[in-house]
Formats: C-alpha cells, structure tokens, sequence
C-alpha cells in the first residue's frame, strides 16, 4: 500500500463556486498545478486567488 499526496487548488472567486484541479502527476506542488492548468484556463490573482475559466470569463475577479 502507498500514500500519495494530491494537490488540490479550488477556485476563489465566488462562494458558490465549487470547481477544483489537479494535475494527474503525484506529489506536484500548487505552483505545478497552476502552471499544468494555465492553458485550460485557471489564473492566479495577486494575492495567491486562483479562479477557474468560468469564474474569469463572467468577471468574478
């Protein structure tokens, strides 16, 4: 049996919002994890707020 740490960002920009990501690779770091979902769409506000596509594309910043 093995234990794998899974990185996890949740998007910031709205209360209701319950998107979250990973990257499919095993015990990478938040700054992995952003930088894997840029292209999909996930940003980082100053701060250290991530927002999902959706959440950035409605102005939810």
């Amino acid at each position: 049996m093995s234990a794998h740490r899974i990185t996890v960002i949740r998007c910031d920009g709205d209360p209701e919002c319950d998107a979250e990501t990973h990257t499919p690779h095993l015990d990478s770091r938040a700054a992995d994890v952003r930088a894997f979902r840029r292209p999909d769409g996930w940003h980082q506000r100053p701060g250290g707020r991530d927002l999902c596509p959706a959440c950035w594309t409605s102005g939810r910043r």
